[in-house]
């Protein structure tokens, strides 16, 4: 028997309706040259018996994690992943046929320790004009080019497909906090795989993009709605609130973004657009302006509670979140 390579895990919060087809879509890759197992992490107060029950009849294996919190979910797999390579996904993905043997070829070089590939729209509904000026990263959407290569800060690859040594998760102390459940720990929140990229990028480890690695998102009806947006925005704006205030104390995950050399005038040729946007009254613009004023208020109000919040600031600053 072929010693365990690769662990596939697969945190799970009320996406049942989807969770079977991601994992039929892992069970299906045809990869005879690599030994992996699948965890199924379920991120909820009670277990559920249909998602064990299809666990135990497809030899997959399944985790309680009662704990809010997706970086819960994803520590928890990790800690109990038998793989030298951690592959994480999120539960309403669809695999592509050779996902998982191309996402785990870029780790025979040594110096990879992350590869994250091409993440495809399959849309609930035709998405709506107004969304246009809105970043595809809001629906965790990637796409990099059609050529594998190595990215710098701030390029990154998301969560939804996401591999990493697991030697070098243990070292960059895990995901920072993600999302959680419950609304009252919203300001608990951070920056996730971002957090864990720029400890990864810090380290002088490689980030590999491998744009034939894919997998198609579902991106249902409910996400694609002016208040699902709105409440996107105003998530991100806490996640670079905590991002800013961790790098004060850990200035080493602070990196300059003037390595990606041509990310300035990308965000002044966008910024020019949605100007021309605002001047002719088109409603792309107008609703960009409205979500960018939403994240701008959750920056200052996570500023706010920072100060006067002694547990917040206890949270921020712990070194890693993987006990």
């Amino acid at each position: 028997m072929k010693q365990c390579r690769v662990s596939v895990i697969v945190p799970t919060y009320q996406r049942m309706q989807y969770l079977f087809d991601t994992l039929s879509s892992i069970l299906a890759q045809d990869v005879s040259d690599i030994a992996f197992e699948i965890l199924v992490v379920e991120n909820e107060p009670q277990e559920n018996g249909e998602i064990k029950s299809f666990c135990l009849k497809n030899t997959i294996e399944y985790i309680h994690e009662p704990r809010a919190g997706l970086h819960y979910g994803r520590h928890t797999g990790a800690h109990i992943a038998k793989g030298e390579i951690l592959v994480f996904v999120d539960d309403d993905i669809r695999a592509c046929d050779g996902w998982l043997e191309k996402i785990c070829q870029p780790f025979d070089d040594g110096r990879v320790a992350v590869v994250g590939g091409l993440v495809l729209p399959e849309w609930g509904i035709e998405p709506p004009e107004w969304m246009a000026f809105i970043h595809p990263g809001y629906l965790s959407l990637l796409d990099l080019g059609d050529k594998p290569r190595d990215l710098s800060w701030p390029e990154q690859v998301y969560g939804c497909n996401f591999a990493i040594r697991r030697s070098g998760l243990f070292e960059a102390g895990g995901f920072n906090p993600d999302s959680y459940a419950d609304r009252d720990l919203r300001w608990s929140r951070g920056d996730g795989e971002t957090g864990l990229l720029k400890k990864v990028y810090s380290a002088g480890y490689a980030v590999r993009y491998e744009p034939l690695a894919c997998v198609y998102h579902r991106i249902p009806a409910a996400r694609l709605t002016k208040t699902y947006i709105l409440k996107r925005a105003f998530n991100q704006g806490i996640s670079d609130g905590y991002s800013a205030r961790r790098a004060r104390r850990f200035p080493v995950e602070n990196l300059s973004s003037s390595q990606a050399a041509d990310s300035g005038s990308n965000r002044r040729a966008k910024l020019l657009r949605i100007l021309a946007g605002i001047l002719r009254g088109d409603a792309a613009a107008w609703f960009y302006l409205r979500a960018r004023f939403v994240y701008l208020r959750a920056r200052l109000e996570y500023s706010v509670r920072y100060l006067f919040d002694g547990k917040l600031r206890q949270h921020v600053v712990r070194p890693n979140y993987m006990d």
